[in-house]
């Protein structure tokens, strides 16, 4: 049974690691994998990691996992996913087809994150989203 977790903590570094990631590769969505522990109710992030993508478009992102979610390894969790959704999608509600890859994959947490650029600025957003939970708090730290 997967824990019912209502906050996901992640490190303000190493969610600009996966910005920095991300925006190379923008106008097409990207994925990577959350690595990290969970603790009662908070799940803290301690890894981003890039994974090989299997289809990258502007519309859809997908890869497959090397291991199962829930798996442990180095003393953490597999804990799920992040992708982008670029502009002119650039919220960071979860389509219908991310809540249905999330659940086939077992995922702990999700998180979408939402990519604009103009000439002069980026804007990104991100949420984390739980199974049965729906979105859940999102703390950085510094």
């Amino acid at each position: 049974m997967q824990p019912s977790i209502h906050t996901v903590i992640v490190d303000r570094r190493i969610l600009d690691g996966f910005k920095r990631r991300a925006l190379k590769h923008y106008p097409k969505e990207y994925a990577e994998q959350l690595w990290g522990t969970v603790e009662g109710s908070k799940a803290s992030v301690c890894v981003i990691e890039p994974v090989d993508l299997t289809q990258q478009t502007r519309d859809e992102v997908d890869f497959d996992f090397d291991q199962r979610c829930g798996t442990e390894q180095s003393g953490m969790t597999l804990l799920g996913s992040i992708h982008t959704h670029p502009a002119p999608y650039e919220g960071t509600e979860p389509s219908p087809a991310d809540i249905s890859s999330s659940i086939h994959d077992k995922e702990i947490v999700w998180g979408v994150c939402g990519i604009r650029k103009t000439p002069k600025r980026r804007f990104f957003s991100c949420s984390f989203w739980s199974a049965g939970r729906g979105e859940v708090e999102l703390v950085v730290s510094e």
